[in-house]
């Protein structure tokens, strides 16, 4: 394997240049630290041997003992402060340091900070700080080996250098200590608690334990020399002085933890609640900091007189030398139980502070290939290169190192600081941390904010100096220099913030000024986005039960937001997002009375912005209106409707949320005073615009204004869905209605609709049909309001007869055998061509499957009866023909048409792909009427619009995305087996292209439904999202090549331009092998994966073959004969092209043939060999007259292989391709021969 395909298997799922799951914001699963997570996390940050050793590097420079802990106390409490402030933007918004880094120095420039901390931070604290402390972790193991064999050292033969300061018997002990480690390396930040806690119990034991015993056994010996009063130094007057070494400890002290304060947005972004950040950080940091110091100094100095008056600092040097004095059985229980706390203790630190922040460190620099997991453990691998063990035995070099951290990051640190308070005024565009293009506001120039580059300099280059000669000590400098020096982390967080809001003052950043000028409260940005990711997961949950699937809490994520794999990606650094907008929050809105209430709209609390407030709240009915609507409901309605039809719609689901609300609309005066802020969905109105604004549609009359801006999507994942004001509905599922698109040119005008209200036009007594708003538009006039009309299903009694006995007849015909065709076609079929709402649908199935159209269950039925022999389960034959089913479907299909849904929607879809009959050698000109149904099907139920800001549920919008890009790509490809312009033109729709979590949308099936599916199909799998999407791609490209190349009329551009475009689309396809995901390849070994893979090596095939023929155009004599002819310059890259399509169709086996080949799979074949006969009847030479014969020789001997196959529709499949080589290798000789035929 090479180096190429070694890189591409590394690759993780749903990445791009600038997310992956570990780096995008966080969702509401993974919020799992509360305030004893924090306090817990701290405790073993600062309750370990690293931070008792801290005296031991304050005391030998001269100060006394309540000096040196005047320093630290002064000292932890700056760090509190630093710590607390640092972590606002992540407790507040869920994103960790290298994302917020992006607002403060660019999409770019972030990448210098994140360096900075992976050469200064990983180089010298987490390879550094790992590496140390697993050394010493080694030393604490060593206690244990000590306590089983005090002759342990002496029984391993030393082979290090004395140079090293340790012998062969310590490595050992580091090495195991290193080993135990590992698995607690695997362990994700936001499951650490229950570890946390053993950890916490046992140091906490340790330390006090520890104190005690020394302060019991210090006899009237007291303390040693470390309590006196130290050496005599004059107390002010130069860098030697008292004063300013109490300066350089309590820098010393901060810069300790110097890289935890900067990157503590990483810990804190997973708070359940930002306060549980702060107080969790508050209150323990500097607590147990000053505590465990405290500890130190304290049993150093009762110790002190045992050892000869020597102050020993280590706690593992401390118990070997007590083991030296008494090797008693006491004494070495005693070593065992301090060896296996401070282990405990040793991890407890060590893996959330250095490991899993080296981790994070490196997955947000390269988040396609890393992620936390990759990274903590390279931070792991890596470490020992640092050489810990010369590090502990030397304070004044340890001090070294500490006091130098806060040279670099202070400044950063005041820079995020100033950024997040003063220049944004904590309103922060979390969606533009994740846009790598001039689309967001923290691209600056280039993506790079000059100003954050000019700040950091300014607070690292005075204190540079100090630092050159605090490593190497041959260096003098002037006193002021050192003295500045002493206080580096002070000079660079104040003076880096200050020239950082300085310069966006003088140079201010237009895009980010006008964002938190314009947005609303920094409370409402932030309860916005927590929502957010909030409602996305609990949505997302919610239609596909994703929180049963480990790799996606999100999502995830929300999407992760977040999921975005190389083949179906949307490249946002290329072209960006799609051009979204906050949609306008208001607290007056209308619903019509007949639509209902979607299954999980209880988990919308409607008037929550209002009550908040104290405000009334207008959306919401008020006591009176309610009881006037259950006192209507308790009579007949005019139109004959029973009590019982208005309130219980028989749909998806009959739980009282589904009850419908009748809520009077409001006067046309009211809807221009709309109210900026939060709608009882939870959105965020980013401006207040009052009614001036609003266009004016007729004279006297005004659109109803509209509070959002015109700015550009917020989605971490491209597209994500943002929820629409209003409640959520749905526009399916309404009882004994169906919801018709109402377009620009409908009938009303969307403008006076808006403006009216609908009342003008929805009286009871006087038509059937209610009016409804799901979108009420932008600030641009062609930003217009979406209505639709939910039109009263009235039909004459022979339709509704023609309908069931079509379904009756599609259910005698299938019994006792319709769950197991269920089962056949959820294992077959779905994860080639996954359009059916797969949870939704199994759910109706259960509770009452006549309610599912008629069509649809025929369809499933007749796509499954062909895989009947694949269950081994199955020892009869199938007790009917496809046809039969499929003609009850087309007979239901028929009736459904004029009350269409997206159950009927999918039925059109599926009855595409029956199998065809024997006597079809091309697609008849039913196909092509069908594909005619279904697009005029798809526009009437407003599938051509995009969803994503419609007040309809998150279930809906996936959904109708996926299901409109199914029936754009029946349409090209059905255009390209009749040769006819395809039904959707470019200007007919507006719906974005689908992502993955589209796909995954109701795809993960409920415990009580597994029972209808295979095991292995009831969570979803990301190859079916993956190969769907891909598909989706193709036919972009393909349906690119048509417009240039295939148009009807001729195109204005000339051939040279046309070229060049073809020449664009064909780089798309440079690599697409080799960039595919692994779960789309195609191995030499077939599994089910892999097998459903080979209509997508087709669809790809068949795309190329008509792309070549738009670069070769014309095929003219002419052309043949002329060298520099389209012809004859990609004559070459065609033949080599479709040499890997020989290759393919060759690898392809009988058992391939019979899994589901989509309909259109039968003319791609078709258009592929007619490519092969193309190459060869166009070769101008012997040598690519050979080669394309070649080719064309093994493809047919390939067809003759696989024609002599006993299964039916896979000989059907590959039939017309076999007829069309069968009559031109009949013919072969004559051309070969040279001979006058009617060729070119």
């Amino acid at each position: 394997m090479g180096l190429a395909q070694l890189i591409e298997r590394a690759k993780l799922p749903y990445v791009s240049q600038w997310i992956n799951e570990d780096i995008r914001p966080v969702e509401s699963a993974r919020r799992t630290w509360g305030f004893w997570t924090f306090h817990n996390y701290w405790l073993l940050i600062n309750c370990n041997i690293a931070t008792f050793l801290t005296g031991s590097a304050l005391i030998p420079l001269g100060l006394n003992w309540w000096q040196a802990i005047i320093a630290i106390v002064v000292g932890n409490i700056l760090a509190t402060t630093a710590i607390v402030i640092s972590s606002l933007a992540g407790a507040y918004y869920h994103i960790g340091f290298s994302v917020y880094s992006r607002a403060v120095w660019g999409m770019w420039g972030a990448q210098f900070a994140i360096w900075n901390r992976i050469f200064l931070c990983l180089g010298m604290v987490h390879f550094f700080l790992y590496g140390f402390q697993s050394w010493v972790g080694g030393q604490c193991f060593e206690l244990i080996l000590l306590s089983w064999d005090p002759k342990y050292e002496s029984r391993i033969p030393n082979h290090m250098p004395a140079s090293t300061g340790m012998t062969t018997a310590q490595f050992v002990s580091y090495i195991i200590f290193f080993v135990i480690s590992l698995p607690f390396v695997w362990i994700k930040p936001h499951r650490l608690q229950k570890f946390f806690y053993v950890a916490c119990v046992v140091t906490m034991i340790f330390f006090i334990v520890l104190l005690i015993w020394a302060l019991a056994t210090m006899g009237s010996a007291g303390f040693g020399d470390t309590l006196d009063s130290g050496t005599t130094l004059p107390n002010t007057g130069g860098p030697g002085s008292v004063a300013w070494l109490m300066v350089y400890g309590i820098m010393s002290t901060i810069g300790s933890i110097a890289a935890g304060i900067l990157n503590q947005n990483d810990f804190a972004r997973l708070s359940r609640k930002p306060m549980d950040a702060v107080w969790g950080q508050l209150l323990p940091y500097g607590l147990y900091s000053i505590f465990t110091s405290v500890i130190g100094i304290l049993v150093v100095a009762a110790t002190q007189k045992r050892f000869d008056g020597e102050a020993v600092w280590n706690p593992p040097t401390i118990f070997v030398r007590l083991l030296e004095k008494d090797n008693s059985p006491g004494t070495r229980a005693a070593l065992f139980f301090a060896g296996v706390a401070l282990c405990i203790s040793q991890i407890g630190s060590n893996v959330p502070g250095n490991a899993l922040a080296g981790g994070i460190d490196l997955s947000s620099v390269f988040p396609r290939y890393i992620n936390i997991r990759r990274g903590a453990y390279i931070t792991v691998l890596l470490s020992p290169v640092v050489n810990p063990w010369q590090l502990v035995n030397t304070a004044t070099t340890f001090l070294s190192v500490l006091s130098s951290y806060g040279v670099f990051l202070a400044p950063m640190t005041g820079m995020m600081f100033a950024n997040y308070v003063i220049v944004n005024k904590r309103k922060v565009k979390v969606d533009d941390l994740f846009h790598g293009h001039s689309g967001s506001i923290y691209w600056y120039k280039y993506g790079v904010n000059f100003r954050a580059p000019i700040a950091w300099a300014v607070g690292v280059a005075p204190t540079l100096p100090g630092f050159i000669a605090a490593v190497n000590l041959s260096v003098s400098l002037p006193a002021g220099m050192t003295e500045l020096y002493y206080i580096n982390y002070l000079y660079g967080f104040v003076s880096s913030a200050v020239v950082y809001s300085v310069l966006h003052w003088i140079f201010p950043a237009k895009a980010v000024d006008d964002f938190v000028r314009t947005a609303p409260t920094a409370r409402e940005v932030q309860q916005y986005y927590t929502d957010r990711w909030e409602v996305d997961l609990a949505q997302a949950s919610h239609s596909s039960s994703r929180a049963a699937e480990p790799h996606r809490a999100s999502t995830k994520y929300v999407r992760p937001l977040l999921p975005v794999g190389r083949c179906y990606m949307h490249d946002a650094a290329a072209s960006g997002p799609p051009q979204l907008r906050f949609v306008p929050a208001r607290c007056r809105y209308t619903q019509s009375p007949l639509l209902t209430e979607s299954p999980n709209a209880k988990t919308v609390v409607a008037g929550l912005f209002c009550k908040s407030r104290g405000l009334t709240c207008k959306s919401s009915p008020t006591p009176d209106e309610i009881s006037q609507q259950e006192s209507a409901a308790d009579s007949t309605t005019e139109n004959g409707a029973s009590d019982a039809e208005l309130v219980t719609p028989p749909a998806m689901d009959s739980s009282p949320s589904l009850a419908r609300r009748s809520v009077s609309h409001s006067s046309p005066a009211d809807t221009i005073q709309s109210s900026a802020g939060l709608s009882a969905a939870g959105d965020l109105s980013l401006e207040q615009q009052s009614s001036g604004s609003a266009a004016v549609v007729h004279q006297g009359l005004v659109r109803q204004s509209s509070d959002g801006l015109d700015q550009p999507s917020y989605g971490v994942s491209p597209p994500v869905p943002i929820l629409s004001n209003g409640p959520l509905h749905t526009l399916e599922d309404n009882f004994n209605r169906t919801a018709h698109s109402m377009g620009p040119s409908a009938e009303q005008d969307t403008y006076l609709l808006d403006a009216f209200r609908c009342l003008i036009i929805s009286e009871n007594d006087e038509i059937d049909a209610n009016i409804i708003q799901v979108y009420p538009g932008g600030p641009s006039a062609d930003d217009r309001p979406v209505h639709f009309l939910l039109l009263e299903n009235e039909n004459p009694d022979f339709t509704n007869e023609a309908k069931q006995s079509a379904s009756d007849g599609t259910e005698r015909l299938v019994w006792p055998y319709g769950e197991r065709l269920i089962r056949l076609y959820f294992k077959h079929v779905h994860p080639i061509y996954p359009i059916v709402t797969k949870g939704r649908f199994l759910a109706q199935y259960k509770s009452n499957r006549m309610k599912i159209p008629a069509s649809l269950r025929g369809a499933i039925y007749g796509l499954a009866c062909v895989f009947w022999d694949r269950d081994p389960t199955i020892k009869e034959a199938c007790p009917f023909q496809q046809h039969q089913c499929i003609d009850h479907a087309h007979e239901a299909l028929r009736r459904e048409h004029e009350n269409p849904t997206l159950f009927s929607l999918q039925a059109g879809l599926l009855l595409h792909h029956i199998t065809p009959p024997d006597v079809d050698s091309v697609e008849t000109p039913s196909m092509w009427t069908m594909t005619a149904q279904t697009t005029a099907c798809a526009q009437t139920i407003g599938l051509h619009q995009d969803p994503t800001r419609w007040s309809i549920e998150d279930w809906e919008k996936r959904v109708r995305k996926k299901l409109w890009w199914a029936v754009y790509a029946a349409d090209c490809w059905s255009a390209i087996c009749h040769g006819n312009p395809p039904h959707i033109s470019p200007t007919t729709f507006s719906t974005l292209p689908p992502d993955m979590d589209d796909i995954r949308a109701d795809e993960t099936v409920p415990e009580d439904l597994r029972y209808l599916v295979e095991p292995e199909d009831a969570v979803f799998q990301a190859s079916v999202g993956a190969r769907f999407l891909q598909f989706i791609n193709l036919t972009i490209v393909l349906r690119d090549v048509l417009d240039c190349a295939f148009q009807v009329r001729p195109n204005p551009s000339t051939l040279a331009d046309r070229t060049m475009q073809l020449v664009m689309m064909r780089d798309k396809f440079n690599d697409w092998h080799s960039l595919l995901p692994q779960c789309l390849a195609l191995g030499p070994e077939r599994g089910p994966d892999t097998i459903s893979n080979c209509p997508l090596h087709l669809t790809y095939y068949a795309t190329q073959a008509l792309l070549y023929r738009g670069l070769m155009y014309p095929a003219t004599r002419v052309a043949k004969a002329n060298p520099e002819s389209n012809l004859r310059k990609w004559f070459v890259s065609a033949l080599t092209e479709f040499r890997g399509f020989v290759d393919f169709f060759n690898s392809i086996t009988e058992e391939d043939l019979r899994g589901f080949w989509c309909r259109h799979a039968r003319s791609q074949f078709i258009l592929c060999g007619n490519f092969l006969i193309y190459l060869f009847l166009l070769a101008s030479d012997q040598t690519h007259i050979a080669a394309a014969y070649q080719l064309l020789q093994e493809f047919h001997q390939s067809l003759k292989r696989l024609g002599e196959t006993s299964h039916k529709p896979g000989r059907l499949l590959i039939r017309p391709a076999r007829l069309r080589l069968d009559s031109f290798f009949r013919q072969a000789a004559t051309i070969l021969r040279g001979s006058e035929a009617p060729v070119i």
